[in-house]
């Protein structure tokens, strides 16, 4: 939840309605400076004149500057006393306020140094400031006069039938101290009953402390509230504030969608037109298929907005694409910070459990970074037995990972369940053992494509392969179903609806191809499509971002254009964002998605698989920008080789500890 940033439209509404029209518009004061009305110390003033003139009292000693502070104190106290009494019985005074019929004599000198609101507006030049009665509407008499008691005496008349009236008119009158006694007096009797009442005065008002004070009662309570009167009477621009916060704690997301639902069709004609706006809130990845089918689609206000129809279907698609789950990343696609589940950046790194006394001697471990916790947690070692090597490849099936191939069991499939937090061997193994491949999941199968049979010697015709194999999730079996016509080890990927993209990789002769070759798993047909530019080194990193192809090659990022002319062609289209990651990136060790932005792990500059350090690159800024990923002082234990990295998500029960490398 924020506070509406049009404070100050609501002062500019309360002087316009009084004047017409505004020469001078003055903001809130900026509270960092010193206050333009608060005299400064006396004793500093006074060292400071006689430090120029090279001589005068000086008040360096102890006994001098204590007489100072008190001097200062009884000529505060005198002034005071004097402005008190003069004030409040209406002596000398300047100028009239009328309220309500009522007039109350003031001195404009004390209401503008006590108000930069009556500051910018005496000091503004505008004829009806220049004489000696000034009417205030909309505002009551009784609140009025606490407010003019205030400037003069101090004295804080705040009770329960005035506090909100006082407040509006602190707020108006940019009155910080009396404005924040308000916002006090309020949040000592706040509870869920009223919470939502001062949350929509926090609002109005921009009262920073009180808001402050409502967001967990009205975050935390969601469950109790959503279905009150009060709740039906919030604007929109406070619905909204409200659903669209990372820190909203409902039993179930499924519960905002029946809030936003409620609350519009609470004043359907009036509201609907805003049912687009919020339902872009609701998060999507939480909605259950069967809510989605049986409830949401049915609703006819939700699929007769085409705002909302599009989001019915975005979240349609992504229960029916397993595969692609983790490539969403728009806001109806990220969690909540209260969820169970955090979104992740996973890695695959190795131990040297010989320092550590550890079962997992030398193996393989998954590790998440928490962007919550800004800190490495060790998820789930892999048994020794089940130890990959190198160069092998990983995908994600929904929040599940698949391993497969690599130097030592090549032929291995390894698959880690997410609710269990384990890692499980395949019982069937591949055809053709081979590492360094391409992998990818579509639809229920996963997909070893290429690579290189790390059992042959190098100048062997059998080193480097074209096989394709399919592993299917459900069978549980493998099918060996086609080749590529380029044999390559180390390319890169892309998955497009059921077509399989492999670009560049490096040939039997050990050169790196340009090829861009296409696998279509459904037709299971293979062929070579384009070819990589000559100025675009490899190897390459390819990473989705949104509805975008993003590849980073020797810091440079270009974006991957995929179209179909045709039954028969696919244009491949490789253009330049013109865009480079800064020199502090370098060497970059693993790119991956992370809420639409760029996650790259940067490598040490002496051991090059050996990460560094995180950052965020986000690439729909003009120019880009890049925010480093901080590491909580609480545990500052990072992986040492990463040998893969993907976004994933985790249950938070499982990021409890980290083993020392």
């Amino acid at each position: 939840m924020d506070l509406p940033e049009d404070l100050d439209n609501l002062r500019e509404k309360a002087w316009t309605r009084q004047h017409g029209r505004l020469q001078n518009r003055n903001g809130l004061r900026d509270f960092t400076q010193p206050h333009p009305h608060r005299p400064q110390s006396h004793t500093s003033s006074m060292a400071e004149q006689g430090g120029a003139s090279g001589g005068g009292v000086s008040f360096t000693s102890s006994w001098g500057k204590d007489l100072s502070d008190s001097a200062r104190k009884r000529y505060l106290e005198s002034m005071m006393q004097g402005i008190m009494e003069m004030g409040m019985e209406g002596q000398n005074s300047d100028i009239d306020i009328i309220v309500e019929g009522q007039s109350f004599p003031c001195h404009k000198l004390l209401l503008a140094a006590g108000s930069p609101y009556f500051k910018s507006m005496f000091s503004s030049g505008m004829m009806e400031t220049h004489g000696s009665r000034l009417e205030l509407p909309d505002i009551e008499k009784e609140t009025f006069a606490a407010f003019r008691e205030y400037i003069y005496t101090g004295n804080e008349n705040i009770t329960q039938d005035n506090v909100v009236e006082l407040l509006r008119a602190a707020a108006i009158f940019q009155v910080e101290g009396l404005q924040k006694s308000c916002e006090q007096f309020l949040g000592t009797g706040m509870d869920n009953d009223n919470c939502l009442e001062l949350f929509k005065i926090s609002r109005t008002f921009g009262c920073h402390t009180l808001f402050e004070q409502c967001k967990p009662y009205v975050l935390e309570g969601f469950n109790g509230l959503w279905k009150t009167q009060e709740f039906m009477e919030l604007e929109f621009d406070e619905v909204e504030s409200i659903v669209k916060d990372d820190n909203l704690v409902p039993v179930n997301e499924e519960e905002i969608c029946e809030a936003v639902l409620r609350w519009v069709k609470h004043d359907k004609e009036k509201r609907k037109s805003f049912i687009g706006n919020l339902f872009r809130y609701i998060r999507m990845i939480q909605i259950s298929p069967e809510y989605l089918i049986h409830e949401l689609y049915v609703d006819d206000l939700l699929t007769d907005d085409h705002t909302c129809q599009r989001y019915l279907d975005e979240a349609r698609n992504f229960h029916m694409l397993p595969a692609r789950q983790q490539e969403y990343c728009s806001s109806r696609f990220q969690l909540r910070n209260s969820d169970d589940l955090e979104e992740v950046i996973l890695i695959i790194t190795e131990f040297d459990m010989e320092k550590t006394a550890q079962m997992y001697q030398d193996g393989k471990c998954l590790w998440a970074f928490s962007f919550q916790q800004e800190r490495w947690y060790t998820i789930a070692p892999m048994p020794m037995d089940f130890n990959p090597g190198l160069e092998f490849r990983m995908v994600s099936f929904r929040n599940d990972l698949y391993l497969g191939g690599g130097t030592n069991h090549s032929k291995n499939l390894l698959h880690y369940d997410n609710e269990r937090n384990e890692w499980t061997l395949c019982d069937a193994s591949m055809k053709r053992g081979r590492c360094g491949h391409v992998m990818a999941a579509v639809r229920e199968s996963i997909f070893m494509i290429a690579g290189r049979n790390p059992k042959s010697r190098p100048e062997s015709s059998s080193h480097v392969l074209s096989t394709v194999e399919a592993y299917n999730i459900r069978s549980r079996k493998w099918e060996s179903i086609g080749e590529v016509p380029t044999a390559v080890h180390s390319a890169s990927s892309l998955v497009m609806g059921e077509k399989i993209f492999i670009f560049g990789g490096i040939q039997q002769d050990g050169t790196w191809t340009s090829d861009i070759q296409v696998f279509d798993t459904r037709k299971r047909e293979s062929s070579i499509i384009s070819q990589i530019p000559s100025n675009i080194p490899q190897p390459l990193k390819l990473v989705k971002l949104g509805s975008d192809y993003i590849i980073v090659s020797d810091c440079q990022l270009y974006r991957v254009n995929i179209r179909k002319i045709n039954e028969e062609k696919i244009k491949v289209e490789i253009k330049s964002l013109n865009q480079t990651l800064s020199k502090t990136l370098r060497p970059v060790l693993e790119v991956a998605n992370y809420r639409g932005k760029l996650a790259v792990l940067t490598s040490s500059t002496k051991k090059p698989d050996v990460y560094s350090k995180m950052t965020l690159v986000d690439i729909s800024q003009s120019p880009m920008t890049e925010t480093a990923v901080g590491i909580s002082s609480k545990n500052t234990t990072i992986p040492k080789p990463v040998l893969s990295c993907h976004k994933g998500i985790i249950d938070k029960q499982y990021m409890y500890h980290t083993y020392y490398q």
